[in-house]
């Protein structure tokens, strides 16, 4: 039988960024067990008092503050490395019948710039290419005849360099765009590799997105006393 405590728990997973404002201590947690008491009451088929709703949300933020310290205590989180590249354009495709093959021959109009961006990424459907703006003209007219769907310029790459290991940490890609959407930052596109994960921004964002992340994900955990209460218990 579901207990206050798991029922709690699943809820605040259902609503977007309140995970968040619960670990900020940004929410009254009388009022958020006011608004969660009737669907609670409904699901264990019985009144629960708003206390005991309370103490749950009280005890899930404490266990969301130390599963961040544990992460955030782990040496990996500071050996990543971020850089920014700017001046990209994504170009994406309706597949046909030799779209495919198409793309992959774009390759032979680079210049052989270090600089250079070149990512293709084949769905189902579609094909989504990621190249340096220089070359927009270049590859449409290589590409003419087929279904571009799309064209997104101004855009920026933002590299997280880091070592292998820490694709074995639970939520690393999660916790990463958790922090961009916190701060309204949009993502349009990611490719990973082994030891990179780059992020597609548009170029206005890039610079805030490099800043915030060089200083959320390398931060050290905070430290709460003992026996201080936090503003949403009172």
């Amino acid at each position: 039988m579901p207990t206050v405590a798991h029922l709690v728990s699943s809820y605040v997973r259902e609503l977007p960024h309140l995970e968040q404002f619960i670990e900020r201590d940004l929410v009254s947690f009388h009022r958020l067990a006011r608004y969660l008491s009737p669907r609670l009451s409904a699901d264990l088929g019985r009144e629960v008092e708003e206390g005991a709703i309370v103490m749950a949300l009280s005890r899930l933020r404490d266990k969301m503050g130390e599963r961040r310290s544990e992460q955030q205590a782990n040496p990996l989180w500071g050996q990543i490395q971020l850089s920014l590249r700017e001046g990209a354009v994504e170009i994406d495709l309706r597949k046909g019948a030799r779209t495919e093959e198409a793309t992959h021959r774009l390759r032979s109009l680079l210049d052989g710039s270090p600089d250079d961006i070149f990512n293709i990424v084949s769905g189902q459907y579609e094909i989504t290419l990621i190249t340096s703006a220089k070359y927009e003209k270049k590859f449409l007219q290589a590409l003419k005849g087929e279904n571009v769907i799309h064209i997104e310029r101004d855009l920026s790459f933002l590299y997280l360099r880091f070592p292998a290991e820490i694709l074995y940490l639970p939520g690393f890609y999660e916790r990463v765009l958790s922090e961009l959407a916190w701060e309204n930052i949009n993502v349009f596109e990611l490719v990973s590799t082994l030891n990179e994960l780059i992020l597609v921004l548009k170029a206005k964002d890039a610079a805030r997105a490099y800043d915030l992340l060089r200083h959320r994900l390398k931060e050290k955990p905070a430290q709460k006393e003992k026996g201080a209460k936090s503003k949403s218990e009172k």
